[in-house]
C-alpha cells in the first residue's frame, strides 16, 4: 500500500512555540509558530494533555487561543477533532470550576486568580454545549459530585468521567456521547 506521511508537533500555549515537530526531518513541513498551525497548517487533531486547569486555561487566555481551537474543532471550517485528557478534558466543557471539585490543581499558579472562588463561573472552550467534564470520576467522588451538581441548579449537565470512558461531541451539532473501554 500506500505510505501516509503523519506529521505532529506540540503548540505551547504559553509562548505560541511549536516543539518536539516528528514525522519528517524536513522543517518547511511543520508550522513556525502557533498562529501558523492552526491558519495554514490546518491540524486533523488537537491533542491537549492534562496537568494544572488552571494554568492551562491561563496559557490558553493569555495566547488568546480559545478561538483558534474552536473553530478548528467546530462549525463550518473545522478539520480537526479535539481530544482533551484530565484538563485537557476540563477546559473542553462550558466551565472549568469542576476543577475546583477535588483540590487537585492548584491555583496560586496563576497571577491574580490563586483562590478556587477566582474560577467560578469561569467558561471552558464549550465544545459539549452547557455541559461540564469531570475526569477521572471514581466512586469516592459521588457524594462530592452530586453535592456540586445540586448547587449549580436544575438544567445544568457534568459529564463525570471514569478512568477508562471518553465523552465524544460531534462539533457541528453538539451531540455528545460518552464510550467505555476495557477496564480491569
Amino acid at each position: 500500500g500506500d505510505n501516509v506521511a503523519v506529521l505532529a508537533c506540540t503548540l505551547d500555549f504559553d509562548d505560541g512555540s511549536i516543539k518536539q515537530p516528528v514525522g519528517s526531518n524536513d522543517a518547511d513541513l511543520f508550522p513556525s509558530d502557533g498562529e501558523e498551525a492552526f491558519s495554514s497548517w490546518r491540524p486533523h487533531l488537537i491533542y491537549v494533555e492534562g496537568g494544572n486547569t488552571f494554568w492551562l486555561q491561563h496559557c490558553m487566555d493569555k495566547g488568546d487561543w480559545t478561538t483558534d481551537l474552536v473553530s478548528a474543532c467546530a462549525g463550518p471550517h473545522a478539520c480537526a477533532v479535539y481530544c482533551g485528557k484530565s484538563a485537557g478534558a476540563i477546559v473542553a466543557g462550558s466551565m472549568v470550576d469542576t476543577a475546583t471539585w477535588k483540590g487537585w490543581d492548584d491555583p496560586t499558579v496563576v497571577p491574580g486568580r490563586a483562590a478556587y472562588e477566582d474560577w467560578a463561573g469561569y467558561r471552558g472552550l464549550g465544545f459539549a454545549g452547557e455541559a461540564a467534564v469531570f475526569p477521572h470520576m471514581d466512586d469516592v467522588w459521588e457524594e462530592l459530585v452530586g453535592e456540586k451538581k445540586s448547587q449549580l441548579g436544575d438544567g445544568s449537565t457534568v459529564y463525570c468521567l471514569r478512568e477508562w470512558e471518553a465523552c465524544c461531541i460531534d462539533g457541528d451539532t453538539e451531540e455528545l456521547f460518552v464510550v467505555s473501554g476495557e477496564h480491569y
